[in-house]
């Protein structure tokens, strides 16, 4: 049955539905296509690119958070570097249709909340409220870090 081997083996499954695919393409009649769990699969990859971008996303603002939070850490630069790598990763895998479901005050709710996550042996600076991620974050190849972190922290 299609969808045991869905379960157990999606490698597998997934050649032999592009197989059929194919096939199906050519204009073979095919009838055992487990078309269920290829909408699935299909709906699957484009919610994983969307997560990506949003992690890749949240990523960059962390380590900008952690830039704010712990100024005179030793590994401030290379948190800005990352930062600036995320952002470039993010806008890389950003594309236009996501715009509208993208979640942007949600992913800086995330970053905030993982903030306090961090451990280091002092404690944090108090970030300023406010700030927002533009959808130019993403949008924009131009949009640098140096953008994001003014969105991220100059008051409104």
């Amino acid at each position: 049955m299609p969808d045991d081997l869905w379960r157990t083996d999606t490698y597998t499954w997934s050649l032999q539905q592009a197989d059929r695919l194919r096939r199906l393409r050519a204009g073979e009649r095919v009838n055992d296509l487990d078309w269920e769990n290829v909408i699935e699969e299909i709906e699957s990859v484009g919610r994983s690119q969307l997560e990506a971008a949003r992690s890749l996303l949240v990523q960059s603002v962390l380590h900008l958070m952690k830039c704010r939070a712990w100024p005179g850490h030793p590994a401030t630069r290379k948190w800005r570097v990352d930062a600036a790598d995320f952002l470039i990763q993010a806008q890389e895998a950003y594309r236009p249709s996501m715009a509208q479901v993208i979640d942007l005050p949600g992913a800086l709710a995330y970053a905030r909340k993982r903030l306090p996550w961090q451990r280091f042996t002092t404690p944090p600076q108090p970030l300023p409220e406010g700030g927002a991620i533009p959808l130019d974050a993403l949008a924009n190849p131009d949009f640098t870090i140096e953008d994001l972190e003014a969105a991220l922290f100059t008051p409104a």
